[in-house]
Parts: C-alpha cells; structure tokens; sequence
C-alpha cells in the first residue's frame, strides 16, 4: 500500500490574484508557481474498459495562496487530489511541483517527494491510536532520518503553532475530533512542506469543530501557507480565497474563471 508520507506504513509503536484560479494558454501562467498542471489527463484502464477521469486539466497555485478544489462526486477532484499529492501519476501531460517536473518519476523519488514538499490532511485524520500525539506529528520526521532529539522538538513546536501544546502526551481517543484534525495539521506543517494539502478535511467534524478547523487554515495562509482544499461543500470552498470547479475530468472555465497574472 503506498503512503502517503512516503514510506510504507509503520507499526504502532514504532499571494496570488483571487479572480485568477485557471488558464488555458501555458503562456499566461506565471513563472513557477508551487504547482502547475499543464494538459493533464488520466486514464484507467480495466480489461477493454477505458476510463477517462482527467480531460486535459491546466491549472496553477501561486506561493501563499489558499485555493479549492470542488466538484460533484465523479467529477475527477479525487483523481486530481491524488495527482496533486504525487499518490499517482499521469497518463500524460506535466505536473510541477516547486519548480521540478514530478511527471515521469519513480514510485521511490515520488515518496520522497510526498515526505519532503507535501503536508497532508485528510478526513479521517490518520493517526495512530497507540502514539500520544507529539509522536504521530513526528512519524513523516523519522522516515525522513531526522534524529530522535530534534523530532521531538520540531513536533512540538507544530502541536504549539496548531494551539495543542496542552495535549500532547494525549493519545486520538482523548481528543475531540477538531483536536485530532489539528494533530493532523500539525503532522503536516511538521516537515515544513511547499503544499499543504487538505481533502475533505471537515467530513467528519461538526459544524463548531469545522469552523475551528477551516480557522486554522486561514490563520495558515495568513502566514503564508501554501494550501489547496478539496471539497464537495460550498460553504468550505467559500473561505478559500478562490475556487476551482471541476466538472467530468475537465475544469469548468466559466465557474472557475481563466486569465494571466
């Protein structure tokens, strides 16, 4: 099973313009931003059966900036959530991430790229019930080879930023489910990544948990967080600072909007 932090899975103990969010013409993009689609498009293939569930897909996400990602179910966000977070690869077209070209590479290269430039939030938080909290912020740090010393100390720095710096010898179960979401962000900030990337990160959360969550988020963008939220509800993608709108693998233009920075 592929990780998400790039590596397998341990053992328990162990600012960009607002009215600017797609482009048709590689030309108008501008010059490396944190990630750049250029006619991406994915295939799955079954015996005889060929599914397209990316169309030619261009889309950018300036340094600093706070875009969504919303559509229908079996509109293609999920796909893209997975392109987007090198946890799959393109059938053609190229992805940039921070300026390098993440298109052709290994499963192994895309792991380290997945540990080292790619936070990741997701709904069901993905922590490990038997770690305190300040050792499930530290796992991407260990399969990156930091020292024992320095994870401890970078995790609780990430549990400190997040507002945690109370819970964290506190194990999932002893969290409500807004604090384990913050674990998690903290998890994500921990390897101080280029994207911060959040799917469905609300799912599971009640309304006063969802908005201490998406509070966070602006308080990471207003930091200068790069983030890019995928979602199906519209009042998440509203606190994002533009929307991209996906529709049958292609995004839809006349929602989303196009033009050149």
């Amino acid at each position: 099973m592929t990780a998400w932090f790039g590596a397998a899975e341990p053992a328990e103990d162990a600012g960009v313009p607002a009215d600017v969010p797609a482009y048709e013409d590689a030309a108008e993009l501008p010059p490396v931003p944190i990630l750049r689609l250029r006619d991406v498009r994915k295939t799955y293939i079954s015996g005889q059966l060929e599914v397209e569930a990316l169309r030619g897909v261009s889309l950018a996400v300036g340094a600093g900036e706070y875009a969504a990602i919303m559509g229908p179910s079996g509109s293609g966000k999920s796909t893209l959530m997975h392109i987007l977070g090198c946890l799959d690869v393109v059938t053609s077209g190229t992805y940039e991430l921070a300026g390098t070209d993440v298109s052709g590479m290994t499963e192994t290269d895309l792991a380290q790229v997945r540990n080292r430039q790619i936070g990741f939030v997701f709904q069901q938080f993905n922590l490990l019930p038997s770690l305190p909290a300040w050792r499930n912020v530290e796992l991407p740090l260990a399969y990156a080879g930091v020292s024992p010393a320095e994870r401890r100390d970078r995790a609780m720095s990430s549990l400190e930023r997040v507002g945690l710096a109370d819970r964290v010898e506190h194990r999932p179960g002893e969290l409500s489910g807004g604090q384990q979401q913050r674990v998690a962000v903290a998890r994500a900030l921990v390897t101080d990544p280029s994207l911060i990337l959040a799917d469905e990160p609300t799912g599971n959360l009640d309304s006063r948990s969802s908005e201490d969550v998406l509070g966070l988020f602006e308080e990471l963008h207003a930091a200068g967080r790069t983030i890019v939220l995928i979602t199906h509800e519209a009042e998440v993608a509203a606190r994002a600072r533009r929307t991209l709108h996906i529709r049958d693998g292609q995004l839809d233009l006349a929602l989303s909007g196009a033009g050149a920075w």
